[in-house]
């Protein structure tokens, strides 16, 4: 019997796409084309990065922040897609 994977809070409207999980150079590809990211490994689910007036940023508490990508990001290979 399969078990329902349990859902956690998302941005407002978003879907989280979990099939394919991307690399750091995969997933700045992404943002480039309007997307947002995030690491599949963050607790706050409602925590995503994007691309906005050509700077990295990454919203957290409701706010944006200018993202500085830490080595762990850099290596990381769990970026997912928020569309």
């Amino acid at each position: 019997m399969k078990q329902k994977k349990s859902q956690s809070p998302l941005p407002k409207g978003k879907i989280i796409t979990t099939e394919t999980l991307l690399s750091f150079s995969e997933a700045t590809k992404v943002l480039s084309g309007g997307k947002k990211i995030r690491r599949k490994e963050w607790n706050d689910k409602e925590e995503y990065c994007l691309l906005k007036d050509n700077f990295l940023m990454i919203h957290r508490n409701d706010k944006f922040y200018a993202w500085i990508v830490s080595e762990g990001d850099l290596l990381a290979g769990d970026w997912e897609i928020i569309k």
